[in-house]
């Protein structure tokens, strides 16, 4: 009970419920809840093995609990993050399924689940931003643009899915009316806009360490060859870490810990020192 008090809501939610009452469907707003429980369990358990923190959850129908509008991920991890959502909403289906070999009579019972949860996972993976396959897109994306073109990038293509999904509606209208493609809509309209309530994964003590008077630093020389995403992974955990861009004509650049932040949200993590600095 005390999770639930302070389980924050998105207030969409509650015209989501409000929507499945009206139209009798109660039962199934409540395997949706559960569905996306076990999506966002998935989001947090591997985001957590990669020693990552969440700093906000809300409940929404739409979206995943993840800010990435800063780069804040070393590596593959945000696509492995984005991704774990979807796996387990497969992987509980999938063992449902074969439980119907087991309990035949539990397909009755279960029939509704294993549909959502399936989806549910095909849905956020569609390359959309801020669905999961939208930040796999912008975090492949950038590897070769700037993170903010790679954002804009996957918000047209969220802008495309929704004028494909609102024509679909108008479609079943006048053949068969199926509502789901204007929840669809406003599921990805929702996600793309609503960006305060988002949650958000933050490396833990990555750039948000504790100084004192006194604290010892994790100091690196770096050569211009080295990658912003080098730089990235090269941040320590616990210590401040400062990078000293030696150059040929002997002059010495620093590069904070916010530094390299900066330069990755301005160009793609590929990018060598040498081709912005020198």
């Amino acid at each position: 009970m005390r999770l639930l008090k302070r389980l924050p809501i998105h207030p969409s939610f509650y015209l989501i419920f409000l929507w499945f009452l009206v139209t009798g469907q109660a039962t199934v707003f409540f395997v949706l809840t559960f569905c996306l429980l076990i999506h966002e369990a998935g989001h947090f358990f591997v985001a957590k093995k990669l020693k990552y923190h969440l700093s906000g959850f809300y409940l929404a129908p739409y979206g995943v609990a993840l800010n990435l509008a800063e780069c804040r991920f070393l590596g593959k991890d945000e696509v492995k993050i984005a991704l774990a959502g979807p796996a387990v909403n497969l992987v509980f289906a999938v063992v449902i399924v074969a439980l119907w070999w087991v309990l035949p009579e539990s397909y009755f019972f279960t029939r509704q689940a294993v549909e959502t949860s399936v989806t549910l996972a095909l849905f956020n993976l569609l390359p959309a931003y801020p669905l999961d396959g939208g930040r796999v897109l912008v975090s492949l994306l950038s590897e070769k643009i700037s993170r903010k073109k790679a954002l804009k990038v996957a918000r047209a293509i969220n802008l495309v899915f929704c004028a494909i999904f609102a024509v679909c509606f108008v479609v079943t209208c006048f053949v068969n009316y199926n509502p789901t493609f204007a929840l669809m809509v406003v599921f990805l309209l929702g996600g793309m806009l609503d960006t305060k309530l988002e949650g958000e994964y933050e490396m833990t003590n990555l750039f948000e360490k504790k100084i004192k008077n006194f604290s010892s630093v994790k100091l690196l020389a770096v050569s211009p060859n080295a990658t912003l995403g080098e730089l990235m992974r090269a941040i320590d955990g616990i210590r401040l870490t400062i990078f000293c861009l030696v150059l040929e004509s002997g002059k010495t650049v620093i590069l904070t810990e916010k530094r390299v932040l900066s330069l990755c949200m301005k160009h793609p993590i590929t990018t060598t020192l040498s081709q912005i600095l020198v």
